[in-house]
């Protein structure tokens, strides 16, 4: 993240690399690697050596100097620490928040706390929810917020919310546009697994407005967001999924965003943790950073 804000103050690959005393492909990568991340171009590279930021990485320049402020602030509070207060740091989270929304806050925590090793674990909400309780993870992330009978023992902060689109192959002709839950059940559904945030939102939305999920002609459900989109994309059906997981193939053509009459689905995301008394400095300390890192989407592409 310093590089690319270094990149982004200069303007240039170039200066950027002989102020941090770094190779110019080093920069380079550690660019296009913070964009396949995102799945967007940060800069618009001119045939000149000067570059700017494109709309997305003016969103990210201006969260990214936030967390490196943040990062400082942990930096300093490491002289309360010794080694042998610092301590394995186990997380548990759902598909999405630990492919797409974690990695890059867990990277930098790991910068201010070299000697304190952190295990992500990418798993279904509800064993998020039940690794807590047993001990097994110290905090979770989670697309879906925690049932009632886990509410005496687990607490829940909201961290984001995020729309939810129903998307298409562009291959379909006529594109769908736009649509009711009643032409909703013509079409052939992707979705994923039963218990996922996705999933559970839709279920709500249905119920909400009357409808049950028997109702509509579901082909095909799937713990994997890479292989829902390949059946959309293949022309297997229609799905659902948040929208900064879909932007760059939409803007591509690749997929059609089909919009839904009755309501924009949203999907929030949840920090959990164990009720008690007795967390750990790092503990509080990483709820505090995941608290501070998401406040928004992911980039615009």
């Amino acid at each position: 993240m310093k590089v690319f804000l270094k990149v982004a103050e200069v303007e240039s690959f170039t200066k950027a690399a002989e102020a941090l005393f770094l190779s110019q492909p080093a920069v380079s990568l550690q660019i296009q690697k913070l964009e396949q991340l995102f799945q967007t171009s940060l800069f618009i590279r001119a045939h000149s050596d000067r570059i700017r930021l494109t709309e997305s990485g003016v969103n990210l320049c201006q969260h990214a100097e936030a967390l490196m402020r943040l990062q400082q602030v942990l930096i300093q509070g490491m002289e309360k620490y010794s080694a042998g207060h610092l301590r394995d740091l186990h997380i548990g989270a759902c598909c999405i928040a630990g492919k797409q929304l974690l990695p890059i806050g867990l990277s930098a925590f790991r910068d201010c706390y070299p000697q304190a090793k952190l295990t992500l674990s990418i798993t279904k909400c509800e064993e998020v929810f039940n690794g807590l309780l047993a001990g097994n993870f110290d905090i979770g992330v989670t697309g879906l917020e925690p049932k009632r009978r886990f509410s005496r023992d687990l607490h829940k902060q909201k961290l984001m919310e995020v729309p939810l689109i129903w998307f298409e192959s562009s291959k379909i002709s006529p594109p769908t546009k736009i649509m009711d839950l009643k032409k909703l059940r013509k079409h052939r559904l992707i979705l994923s697994e039963k218990g996922s945030g996705c999933r559970t939102e839709f279920e709500q939305f249905l119920a909400k407005h009357k409808h049950k999920l028997q109702e509509f002609e579901v082909v095909c459900e799937s713990e994997s967001n890479d292989a829902i989109k390949e059946l959309v994309k293949d022309g297997y059906g229609i799905s659902l999924l948040p929208e900064f997981m879909v932007r760059k193939e939409i803007a591509e053509g690749i997929f059609s965003e089909i919009l839904l009459q009755e309501d924009r689905l949203m999907m929030s995301f949840f920090l959990i943790y164990r009720k008690q008394d007795n967390l750990s400095q790092l503990q509080l300390d990483l709820i505090a950073f995941i608290s501070a890192y998401p406040k928004t989407q992911p980039p615009q592409s």
